[in-house]
């Protein structure tokens, strides 16, 4: 009881010694320190204490300064708690420009909700984002986290986009038989090694960094500013003492928690052997059982490692028809199991611009978990938590990078599949009938594989009226449409989505007796890339792609031909595309192709140039006009 007490104690103490205001007036901030900044770090204090293998506390004083609106996000307060982290104190203070205190907040301010959809244990969050009448503005934020169980030693990240720091530092004290290992990513700054009688004490400082210009279309902001990762060697999580100074370990006490879960009733591994009892192909098997899962089951957000890494078991996922993405991923094992079928558990790091995970340095990155099937010698790749996505592709979310196989011998890394555009496919193919005054009406369909299909299915058609037409206008970029409605066979996830479009007004413009067409009623290219002078970070496609469209132009009666574009064909290193215009005078029809084809998601800095001219080139084409004229 005397030790959580002064615990307690020391801790009050820390939070209060921080608060102690020092100068925020902005006009303090130097000219070198604001330049390409939206925010100022100004001092930041990090103390994380081991105090054994499955205990620590993570005290934090942080003093910003939001410049402008842009960096408003600085003023948000978010932290998670479960079984196994809570948060503790919490005291914030906003001052105005010239560092006057102009409001307070602690933790009962802050609004507290559960999480997880009743799935996390004791899972909550706690949040509160200030309303600001003006910028500049600073905020200070003191809290304490207290770990019970504890995987992820929190990293330290020394600057964040568009931020310059005054001042930073952080620590880590830790018994010395359990240790710590780190990583320095884009900086150059070593810690100041030190004992006391009881830890091995680790400290980094920073001082005066400016900002650094943020390059848009970049690898995620860990792997692109500066930041040190912190590892544990030794750690204990849900009661499962585990080992991360190697990737095997860490496979090893994955697994170990796993383990368990796959509990399929006897009965329902009978019902799924039934399915597939007349299938001799083994990919097809798999196939049958992916898309059971697909049509049966929902996935529910629950970040990985919120509320601990032991999946909910199988019988419990079949019972209730929805889990996170370790939970559908173990119930798909289970299914692939019944029918006796090996796969793995693979932990990932997932979004389309994350770098692959470092082999060479263990560390928990990961965010998402995915299944790899072996099959004669190749490998099934399946993503449970999507149910649109095809049989076998993994999509950009997951595709490049470096996956942890949970074997019987431990975690082993391995490559995921490299992104291909032709498993992104957006085929058009219009019909346009024109009226004399311009207007007339358009019927589309549109067949879509990959990223694009999740676009409609997963996406479009769940939206009201309004947003689908911003879909179609905005991100399309289609002509925008008096009227639309769209359609699809839900049945069929193969079927081509049906757009009828109704226009007041077809052509970009008319003169006299002219009315002058775009070459297609939609843009293959819609919006400008970033600046290319002076770019140092690759630059991130969402994915490769082909994009292929024929529009037909029925011309009204007594219309014909005056002008068409000519032929045109663009390469560049990573991409082509080509256009074609042909009249036909008997049937009164100008029909227009074109196929814009990027095969490469990740352009190189030192290419970038090239690639903007490409596509700048690709909306040119677009300005060309058809004119049709009476006769």
């Amino acid at each position: 009881m005397m030790k959580i007490f002064c615990t307690l104690v020391l801790s009050f103490i820390l939070i209060h010694s921080y608060a102690q205001q020092g100068n925020y007036d902005v006009s303090s901030i130097t000219e070198v320190m604001k330049k390409n900044a939206y925010s100022v770090k100004r001092d930041e204090r990090i103390e994380f204490e081991v105090k054994a293998i499955d205990k620590a506390y993570y005290n934090v004083h942080k003093v910003i300064t939001v410049l402008n609106e842009a960096g408003k996000d600085e003023l948000l307060f978010y932290e998670f708690s479960d079984k196994f982290q809570s948060l503790e104190e919490v005291s914030i203070q906003i001052f105005d420009s010239k560092g006057k205190s102009v409001r307070k907040y602690s933790k009962s301010d802050l609004t507290k909700q559960a999480t997880g959809e009743g799935l996390v244990p004791d899972g909550k969050v706690y949040y509160i984002n200030p309303a600001m009448p003006g910028y500049p503005v600073t905020i200070q934020i003191d809290y304490e986290l207290k770990y019970t169980g504890i995987l992820d030693y929190p990293d330290f990240e020394v600057q964040l986009p568009e931020q310059s720091v005054e001042h930073a530092v952080f620590s880590v004290k830790i018994p010395p038989e359990l240790d710590m290992r780190f990583k320095t990513k884009n900086t150059p700054i070593a810690p100041v090694i030190t004992n006391d009688a009881k830890n091995k004490i680790y400290t980094w400082t920073v001082n005066n960094l400016p900002a650094l210009e943020y390059e848009s279309g970049s690898v995620s902001r860990e792997s692109r500013y500066p930041k040190i990762l912190i590892s544990p060697n030794k750690f204990e999580l849900d009661g499962y003492e585990g080992d991360m100074s190697s990737w095997q370990n860490f496979g090893k006490w994955y697994g170990t928690l796993a383990k368990d879960a796959i509990n399929l009733t006897e009965d329902r591994k009978v019902f799924f052997k039934n399915m597939v009892k007349d299938i001799s192909d083994d990919k097809e098997k798999i196939k049958t059982l992916y898309t059971y899962l697909q049509n049966n089951f929902r996935y529910v957000s629950i970040q990985l490692g919120i509320g601990g890494f032991k999946p909910f078991t199988a019988d419990f996922v079949d019972k209730k028809k929805y889990g996170d993405c370790k939970a559908l991923s173990n119930y798909m094992q289970a299914c692939l199991q019944a029918v006796g079928l090996k796969s793995y558990q693979a932990l990932i790091n997932a979004s389309y611009n994350k770098a692959p995970v470092d082999p060479d340095f263990p560390h928990n990155s990961f965010n998402h978990v995915i299944i790899c099937v072996p099959v004669n010698n190749d490998s099934v790749w399946l993503e449970c938590t999507s149910t649109t996505n095809d049989f076998a592709v993994l999509g950009s979310f997951t595709e490049n990078r470096n996956a942890l196989l949970i074997t019987e011998d431990g975690g082993k890394l391995v490559a995921t599949p490299k992104s291909k555009a032709a498993e992104n496919c957006f085929v058009s193919i219009t019909t346009v009938n024109l009226k004399d005054d311009g207007s007339g009406n358009a019927t589309i369909e549109l067949k879509t594989t990959g990223e694009y299909k999740q676009d409609f299915l997963h996406y479009i058609f769940d939206q009201k009226k309004d947003e689908q037409k911003k879909f179609l206008v905005n991100d399309l970029g289609f002509l925008q449409p008096d009227d639309f409605e769209l359609s699809y066979e839900k049945d069929n996830k193969q079927s081509p989505v049906k757009l009828q479009m109704i226009f007041e007004k077809i052509p970009e413009f008319t003169a006299g007796n002219k009315q002058f067409l775009n070459p297609r009623i939609y843009k293959m290219w819609s919006y400008a890339l970033p600046k290319a002078e002076n770019r140092t970070q690759d630059f991130y496609f969402q994915h490769p792609f082909i994009k292929t469209d024929t529009t037909i132009y029925k011309l009204p009666e007594g219309f014909g031909l005056e002008t068409l574009p000519k032929t045109k064909e663009i390469k560049f290193e990573y991409g082509s595309f080509k256009s074609n215009y042909v009249y036909d005078e008997n049937k009164k029809t100008i029909t227009t192709t074109a196929k814009l084809e990027l095969i490469e998601y990740k352009i190189p800095a030192a290419k970038f140039l090239d690639t903007k001219k490409f596509f700048n080139e690709v909306m040119a084409e677009y300005t060309e006009k058809i004119v049709i004229k009476k006769l």
